[in-house]
């Protein structure tokens, strides 16, 4: 019997050979798909057949992917009632918009005439990768010529529907999440008038965010559904991302809290940044209640009391709203002054780098201040330059109105 080394790197064995010039065992071992340290453990079996074993770290690196940038942006277009695929065409023009809180339009150019009508389905594909999700309100073609100008809603305007209010309980009892599901498969999905069902739809739920309140912008038991989704972004981070799995296009809803980024004026390809102060905040709520009156009050340190004594109250308007139940008060009155955060005051430009809407980052300021704050809007062009508007700066108006009373 001849001496022997056996090599198991990564659940494999490998059998080393002696190599007489370098005066080695040697083997060719298969490199795993994700770079780290694996460990190889090694035994050696010599002529009078004893063993002896050892082990040795391998450091694996894996070279990042080359990505190569077509600079070419196709539109996939699919059938609202179906969503059958009814065309690919490439964009000539864009200017893509993503920003729920003002419901801003996108506007995509095509030179290709198509069977597209309003309320399709349009995913955007940049490098093959989903960069916008719409629906068509309209498309324009101007004495017959070859281009053609659609009009899109991002696409939870797909749920832009006045509906009833039913199961409102479960934003107290399951969560948020569990509620605007349910009136999505009420009225979208599972209608006992089938022939308005989406069946193409499919419904992912991954948290459940409780709170003590009810939908706002209800009149006669009547509110808008999209305007309802839109408002829980705001006021409690449900977001809302859209995907295709077996042909159906699967919403997932949920309360995420994404990685913060660091944004640096001066180190990082920024342009165009502007910086906007507001000082009209609402530092008072009334919520008037079938039973009784309950108010909240803001604090210079931008928290909150009930108590009208403090003497760290801050200045601004007062707001009074109504709640039918005095248990929904609190909540409905902390929404409110949350508000004063999503005015939008910070907007820049960063070249070639796309960040989703809702991230939090932290902008670090030619003058080396750091503002907190998020991602509220995206506006993609041709060019490589995404424009970002951002809101909840948490240096927020407060920190402005005791800088002017210092003057």
């Amino acid at each position: 019997m001849q001496n022997q080394v056996t090599v198991n790197f990564n659940n494999k064995d490998y059998i080393a050979k002696y190599n007489e010039q370098t005066g080695y065992y040697e083997a060719t071992l298969e490199a795993p798909k994700s770079g780290g340290v694996y460990a190889a453990d090694i035994t050696f079996t010599d002529l009078y057949e004893q063993e002896f074993r050892d082990t040795a770290n391998i450091q694996v690196l894996v070279r990042e992917p080359i990505k190569i940038d077509i600079n070419k942006n196709f539109a996939w277009i699919f059938d609202h009632k179906d969503f059958t695929v009814k065309d690919i065409v490439e964009i000539v023009d864009y200017e893509i918009n993503i920003d729920e809180e003002t419901n801003a339009n996108t506007i995509i150019n095509v030179l290709k005439r198509t069977t597209a009508k309003s309320r399709d389905i349009v995913a955007i594909k940049k490098n093959n990768i989903v960069v916008y999700w719409g629906i068509i309100e309209n498309i324009q073609n101007t004495d017959g010529e070859a281009l053609y100008e659609y009009t899109l809603k991002y696409i939870t305007n797909l749920f832009n529907q006045d509906i009833i209010l039913q199961n409102e309980d479960l934003i107290k009892t399951t969560g948020v999440e569990d509620f605007i599901a349910d009136a999505i498969t009420n009225n979208f999905i599972s209608n006992s008038d089938t022939f308005v069902n989406l069946k193409y739809l499919q419904l992912n739920i991954k948290t459940h965010t409780k709170k003590q309140t009810k939908v706002t912008n209800v009149e006669n038991d009547i509110y808008n559904l999209h305007t309802w989704i839109t408002n829980c972004t705001q006021s409690y981070d449900i977001v809302y991302s859209f995907s295709i799995v077996n042909k159906k296009l699967v919403v997932t809803i949920e309360s995420k809290e994404m990685k913060k980024q660091l944004i640096d004026v001066l180190a990082q390809p920024i342009s165009n940044y502007v910086e906007v102060f507001e000082t009209d905040i609402v530092s008072k709520v009334v919520v008037l209640t079938k039973t009784n009156t309950y108010t909240l009050y803001l604090l210079n340190d931008r928290t909150t009391t009930t108590d009208k004594t403090n003497v760290n109250r801050a200045e601004g308007r007062i707001e009074t709203i109504y709640t039918e139940e005095y248990e929904d008060a609190p909540q409905a009155a902390l929404d409110e002054i949350k508000a004063n955060s999503y005015n939008h005051n910070i907007t820049f430009s960063y070249f070639n780098r796309f960040i989703p809407v809702g991230t939090p980052i932290a902008i670090k300021t030619k003058e080396s201040l750091i503002f907190n704050t998020y991602i509220s809007a995206v506006k993609i062009k041709q060019n490589k330059f995404y424009e970002y508007t951002c809101g909840n700066i948490r240096i927020n108006f407060i920190d402005k109105l005791l800088k002017e009373r210092k003057k």
